[in-house]
C-alpha cells in the first residue's frame, strides 16, 4: 500500500511539471506551422513565378478562386494568371477558426504580393516596399513570429520570438 502511495505522488508531482510545458509546447508548435506554412507558400510563389516567368500571387483570405483580398488570420492562397488565360489556383491554405488560433496580420496592410518572373515582387497596395507579417498567440508579442519579404523577392522568417528577421521588435494587437 505504501508503494501505491509513493508512485501516484510521482505520477501527480510529474503531472503537475508536465502540463504547463505541454501546454507551451503546443502553442508554439501551432504558430511554427503557421510561420512555416506561410513561408513554403511565399517560396512556392516566387519559385513558380521564375521558373514559367509567369506572375504568381499570394493573397490573403479565404481561399477561392480569385483573389479579393481579405484577413490573413482566414488564410491565404497562390494562384496564377497566365497571359491570356484565366486565373488558376496552384495550393490554399486555410486557417482553422479556434480559441486557441494564432492571429495574423501583415503589419503594413498588404492584402497580396505579385511574384514577376524575374522574382521581384510587388504589394497591394503598391505603396508598400516590404512587408512583414506577423504571427501572434495569446501570450501576446514576446511569443510572436514574422514572415518578411522584401521587394527584391527575399523571404525570410524570424528564428528570434519577438522580434522580425530584421530584429525589430514586433507588437501585437
Amino acid at each position: 500500500m505504501l508503494e501505491l502511495m509513493v508512485t501516484l505522488t510521482v505520477v501527480a508531482i510529474l503531472g503537475i511539471i508536465a502540463v504547463p510545458n505541454f501546454h507551451t509546447f503546443m502553442l508554439n508548435e501551432r504558430r511554427d506551422s503557421v510561420v512555416d506554412a506561410l513561408t513554403a507558400s511565399l517560396q512556392y510563389a516566387r519559385n513558380q513565378a521564375l521558373n514559367l516567368n509567369e506572375k504568381t500571387t499570394l493573397c490573403a483570405g479565404q481561399p477561392g478562386i480569385s483573389c479579393t483580398g481579405g484577413a490573413w488570420s482566414n488564410g491565404w492562397q497562390v494562384v496564377q494568371v497566365p497571359a491570356g488565360a484565366t486565373t488558376v489556383a496552384l495550393t490554399s491554405h486555410v486557417i482553422q477558426v479556434a480559441s486557441t488560433a494564432p492571429t495574423i496580420r501583415a503589419v503594413n496592410t498588404s492584402t497580396a504580393m505579385t511574384f514577376g518572373g524575374n522574382g521581384l515582387v510587388t504589394f497591394n497596395p503598391t505603396t508598400v516596399t516590404d512587408e512583414f507579417i506577423q504571427v501572434c498567440d495569446s501570450r501576446g508579442s514576446t511569443y510572436a513570429r514574422a514572415v518578411e519579404v522584401n521587394s527584391a523577392g527575399y523571404i525570410q522568417s524570424s528564428s528570434k520570438v519577438g522580434f522580425t528577421p530584421s530584429n525589430v521588435a514586433l507588437t501585437c494587437p
